[in-house]
């Protein structure tokens, strides 16, 4: 009888061996499904031209629309303005917990023809690679998510959380007609939601494609656009006016764009970037390990300073956009003007960055108004979600840390956090530099394996946030 038994228990491991290879096979060729479902998906999203402006977005939200519904998802068009609609769709929980939303934009940035290897809205795959605008930014994105969801229903399980899918318009250009009109006209369908997911920082490699690091967005800096402008007499250009309008507002602007950069280290940036110093070699890898003592060193700073995306969450920062000055080349003008792109630091207000503008100008005559001004909140890292995050990471790139990120630039996530949701940003694919400087920029795509990657990486992070 022990042998028996011993058998029986052997048998017994055997089998249930047996069933968990035959899962993993399934589940294998199930990613592998879904993942060459979710490329075909991406190339025909990416044909439907949704440059902003002008946007129309509606062909794209009936797209997306039509897959959910295929699929036994009920989704719901929400028009924002002429040809331009939001997705909203819920795959329902047994809700033991809040939901999760899965947030999207459909717009993408204009594109020019003549400047690509091929056309912006072929979504043709050429050399193994997704060729189009959005293929990044974030018609990838989006479809990832999408598909996401639609394996977590196809998988049977019962979701802990209630699963939203929103696809907004105009996020290229503020989200007026997008997110923040979502938020204020249905903010009763985001009312019990926990957490966020949209888009962000990336899964980081080095030129062999192995990850060095996963960014998460917790935070962006506050965009705030500004005018200067400068008035005067107007005069014959053969008699210089040195206290013209261009003469003092071009003193103004040199003062403004040379002076010294100021650091400021926030918690979680000190954090990334001790988290990133193993990435570095040298002098840098110990500027990073202690940026808070680095960035006092001028020449240390200087030399952090030259990775232009790390060092932007170091500090404010300011871009020399627009000059509009003159008609006729003779004639002094008795106007001119100047806009700035302004990036803060998420803990500087508009009125402390003004008088800062105020002091280094040092004149008074020149008048500063507000174009824009968008203040972004922060969302907390030490959640089950982030946590989530952390252990996919840690299975398929366990030598990769997930760290917290500040972005320098803008995304609809600070709409939703105004309203108490906990918003991380993450771009589910692991992308090299020569990739990543092609969003908003000519010949974006993504590699094939790169975006199948993605699709079962955002599936794995949402059923660990969303299952027992």
């Amino acid at each position: 009888m022990k042998i028996l038994r011993l058998a029986s228990g052997c048998l017994t491991f055997a089998v249930i061996a047996l069933l968990a290879a035959s899962r993993a096979v399934i589940a294998s060729a199930d990613f592998a499904k879904s993942a060459n479902e979710a490329a075909s998906y991406l190339s025909q999203y990416i044909k439907i031209d949704t440059t902003n402006p002008p946007g129309n977005e509606l062909a794209g939200a009936e797209f997306l629309a039509g897959i959910l519904r295929k699929n036994g998802i009920e989704a719901t068009l929400f028009d924002t303005a002429r040809m331009r609609a939001c997705v909203y769709a819920r795959l329902k929980g047994n809700g033991r917990k809040r939901p999760v939303v899965l947030l999207n934009h459909i717009d993408v940035v204009p594109a020019d023809a003549k400047d690509w290897k091929y056309p912006p809205f072929c979504g043709e795959i050429h050399d193994g690679e997704i060729w189009g605008r959005g293929a990044l930014d974030m018609k990838g994105v989006g479809i990832a998510q999408l598909e996401a969801m639609l394996m977590l229903k196809r998988s049977g399980r019962i979701a802990d959380r209630d699963v939203i899918f929103l696809a907004t318009p105009d996020e290229e250009v503020g989200g007026d007609y997008g997110a923040r009109w979502f938020v204020e006209k249905h903010k009763d369908l985001m009312k019990d939601v926990e957490y966020l997911f949209n888009e962000g920082f990336f899964i980081d490699t080095d030129n062999q494609g192995k990850p060095k690091y996963w960014g998460v967005d917790v935070s962006e800096k506050s965009v705030l656009w500004l005018k200067l402008t400068a008035r005067g007499d107007a005069g014959h250009a053969s008699m210089p006016m040195p206290d013209s309008a261009t003469n003092r507002l071009t003193r103004a602007l040199n003062k403004i764009i040379n002076a010294a950069p100021e650091a400021r280290v926030l918690p979680a940036v000190q954090q990334y970037f001790q988290a990133v110093s193993g990435c570095e070699t040298g002098l840098l890898k110990s500027a990073y390990e202690n940026v808070q003592a680095a960035v006092k060193n001028p020449e240390i700073f200087q030399l952090i300073l030259q990775d232009k995306l790390k060092s932007s969450m170091l500090r404010n920062t300011v871009s020399l956009t627009v000059l509009k000055a003159g008609y006729k080349t003779n004639v002094i003008p008795a106007e001119a003007s100047a806009e700035l792109d302004c990036r803060l630091v998420p803990d500087v207000t508009q009125e402390d960055f003004i008088a800062e503008i105020r002091r280094l100008m040092n004149d008074p005559s020149i008048e500063v108004s507000v174009l824009d001004w968008v203040h972004t909140g922060a969302s907390p890292y030490d959640t089950d979600c982030f946590k989530a995050i952390q252990e996919v990471a840690g299975s398929e790139s366990p030598a990769a840390p997930v760290v917290p990120v500040v972005v320098p630039w803008f995304t609809d996530s600070h709409w939703f956090r105004d309203l108490g949701i906990i918003a991380y940003g993450l771009l589910p694919f692991r992308v090299d530099e020569k990739h990543l400087v092609t969003m908003h920029g000519k010949d974006e795509r993504i590699p094939v394996d790169v975006f199948n990657g993605g699709v079962v990486t955002m599936y794995r992070i949402l059923e660990k946030v969303c299952c027992p």
